[in-house]
């Protein structure tokens, strides 16, 4: 299937170039995609009041629903509100609403971005965790894999592989052959990252913003330093890093063999575990020659050649070499065989999943939505009664006033509040006046005269 993109700024847009999907074009469910948009909650929907109706909600109440999210998620056809969802997740996820999301909402997010390829701003959320909680799953992954390896975008496909390392799930075997593909050839490009977040360029900030920025910045004094902890998985930030914690999951992934032993081997290199990488080279196993040639690469341009463990290392590795054992096929045709083997076997199969799984999304919207509808209305009734047993206690008093109205006059009195006397110290007496008192200048003008 041919496709025509250009590289833009963070996507891409029609163009002369082609390049050849993994994927078929039945792989996109487009149908049973677009079906959505023909339910009755989604027809009737206009996106643009719906955006200014869920802002009030936030700015009144600090409080939306789930479906309400969902359905302005659905409603996206086209790249002209990616800021506005991405805007309206953030703040959903600071409400107690948040654990109630639908898992459609994700899923047209991120098909959305992926469709319009704004892959900078999909992995700034995917990265995002905690502020916009959205994850690939397996049909999403291998859409945005398939778009990213077949236009030779490996870096974006090296970092999506390792968001999807991070959450340790290579179970779908489309998702691990391409993820496996993508990152390999990232890395045998040879391109120097430092850090993933290098790729999402920040926004070009206005002279006067700067100014401004430097002129307000306030400096505040902390009491205590929480003590640093380091997981060696979520706070993973250097590429290199990230990369071998992704290789390593992919090679456990594989199972036994020489793709998946050579992926371990090269993911524990570039995670500086050496004396794990020396203790797998020196078993009985068979590794691929581009792969070790790659691990050579990285071990010769290691800084810290004291280190004990990592002599080791380079020990093993000599002497593999020198053994001769290794598979001399190209790595890179492995891993295309494993991309095009697994895609054989299992498209079909989760063609079928998917579009029955989005019949299932359209079903649980309007079920959710017929509860929030129910909830709502439960509400508004016990609001009405509360407001009517109000009126009938009101009427009740006027009507039965006089005979009431001692009671009513207790009750008046049992809402006064008394406060205690303050005590403001002991009195001072009152000075004595002397009313026989002269002053002496009056004495001595008396005696001048």
């Amino acid at each position: 299937m041919l496709k025509q993109v250009l590289r833009t700024g963070y996507g891409y847009r029609p163009f002369i170039t082609t390049y050849r999907n993994f994927l078929s074009e039945a792989y996109l469910c487009r149908d049973a995609w677009q079906a959505r948009l023909a339910t009755p909650i989604l027809a009737k929907v206009n996106h643009e009041a719906l955006y200014y109706e869920l802002e009030q909600k936030f700015q009144q109440k600090n409080k939306v629903s789930a479906i309400d999210i969902d359905i302005y998620a659905n409603k996206l056809v086209d790249d002209s509100h990616i800021d506005e969802v991405a805007d309206l997740m953030y703040k959903f996820r600071m409400t107690e609403e948040a654990s109630s999301v639908l898992q459609s909402t994700a899923h047209a997010i991120a098909r959305n971005y992926i469709e319009h390829s704004h892959y900078g701003q999909l992995i700034e959320m995917l990265d995002n965790r905690i502020g916009y909680g959205v994850f690939l799953d397996d049909f999403t992954a291998n859409l945005a894999l398939d778009r990213l390896v077949t236009t030779n975008e490996f870096k974006w496909a090296a970092r999506i592989s390792t968001l999807l390392a991070l959450q340790e799930d290579f179970t779908n075997p489309i998702t691990r052959s391409l993820a496996t593909y993508g990152t390999y050839r990232y890395v045998e490009s040879g391109e120097k990252i430092d850090h993933f977040d290098d790729l999402i360029p920040p926004p070009p900030l206005d002279p006067a913003e700067v100014k401004k920025k430097k002129k307000d910045e306030i400096k505040v004094r902390v009491k205590f330093l929480r003590n640093e902890f380091f997981d060696d998985h979520f706070d993973l930030r250097d590429s290199n890093l990230l990369l071998g914690k992704t290789f390593h999951t992919l090679g456990l992934s594989h199972g036994p063999g020489v793709v998946g032993d050579s992926c371990r081997l090269l993911g524990l290199v570039l995670h500086e575990k050496w004396a794990k990488a020396a203790e797998l080279m020196g078993t009985n196993l068979e590794f691929n020659a581009d792969v070790v040639k790659l691990v050579r690469t990285f071990v010769d341009k290691v800084e810290n050649k004291e280190d004990e463990e990592y002599s080791k290392l380079v020990e093993a590795l000599g002497k593999f070499e020198a053994s001769g054992k290794m598979n001399n096929a190209s790595f890179e045709k492995l891993l295309l065989d494993e991309v095009n083997k697994s895609v054989a076997e299992n498209e079909q199969r989760q063609i079928a999943e998917q579009a029955k799984i989005y019949s299932d999304w359209c079903d649980v919207r309007q079920q959710r939505l017929d509860e929030e509808l129910a909830r709502l209305q439960r509400a508004k009734r016990i609001q009405d009664m509360e407001q009517m047993a109000r009126e009938m206690d009101q009427e009740e008093q006027k009507l039965w006033f006089f005979e009431n109205e001692d009671k009513i006059d207790l009750q008046i009195d049992s809402k006064k509040v008394f406060y205690p006397k303050r005590w403001f110290g002991k009195k001072k007496k009152p000075r004595v006046v002397d009313e026989g008192y002269i002053p002496p200048e009056v004495r001595q003008r008396q005696g001048q005269q």
